[in-house]
């Protein structure tokens, strides 16, 4: 049975899963992962081709309707219903701010600090706290959402793997996911982007991937950076597990 989207979107069918995230979550890295699952022998998955195996809605519209279900799809929107099944990828936000300011810097004013971008209001697609609450609060109503963790991913990349395999309804063997996990390490990544380069180079940079790790915040927030991000997002970030209370 297929299901009307909204008008900027494809239909989509009962079985398509779409990969959400804020941006600088993870996304690219997931889309690796999952492509490097369901390519050819043979072919090895770089920025260029990605989207072949798991297109961005709007961008690769035409690539979604040429595929045959389950159709993995990329998004960053905001919540909602008309996305069948999803999974959500969260990060940590102060992670996600630091990695979206480095990632935007050439576009960015002169001057322009990571505490002054912090506390902008008009980043994309929204706030990383509104983006990540529609997800929340929607997917108490949407039961086939399976929120992952850019966390738990870096920790144990197979057995997150494992489980956005069984979710989306395909079958590959423990080896597959095993070589799909070593063959998008970010090392690699990071030596496909510079080499290669990337086929939507919006901002300029060559440094898509960057350090790939969790807590990197702590080298760029100033005291006046965390006591802003816990003022607005603090809550959220002790919801998901990033932090016990507000002691830090």
């Amino acid at each position: 049975m297929g299901r009307e989207a909204n008008p900027k979107f494809p239909v989509l069918t009962d079985k398509d899963v779409v990969l959400v995230s804020y941006p600088r979550s993870g996304n690219t890295w997931v889309r690796f992962l999952i492509a490097n699952l369901l390519k050819p022998a043979g072919i090895g998955i770089d920025f260029h081709n990605v989207q072949e195996y798991v297109p961005e809605i709007n961008r690769n519209n035409d690539i979604i309707e040429s595929l045959s279900p389950p159709r993995v799809i990329k998004s960053h929107a905001l919540h909602t219903s008309s996305f069948p099944k999803v999974i959500y990828l969260v990060r940590d936000g102060r992670d996600v701010y630091v990695s979206y300011y480095y990632y935007r810097l050439k576009q960015l004013d002169e001057g322009l600090t990571f505490s002054d971008f912090l506390r902008r209001n008009d980043h994309f697609p929204s706030l990383w706290r509104d983006h990540v609450e529609s997800w929340l609060r929607g997917g108490q109503a949407q039961p086939n959402m399976q929120v992952v963790r850019y966390e738990d991913l870096l920790s144990d990349p197979e057995s997150e793997l494992k489980k956005m395999v069984e979710f989306i309804g395909i079958e590959v063997s423990e080896d597959v996911i095993k070589k799909a996990v070593e063959d998008s390490r970010f090392d690699k990544m990071r030596e496909i982007d510079q080499t290669k380069g990337r086929k939507y180079n919006l901002t300029g940079t060559k440094d898509f991937v960057r350090k790939g790790k969790s807590g990197t915040w702590q080298d760029e927030f100033s005291q006046d950076d965390i006591k802003y991000f816990k003022e607005n997002a603090g809550d959220l970030l002790i919801h998901l597990g990033y932090e016990k209370d507000l002691d830090w």
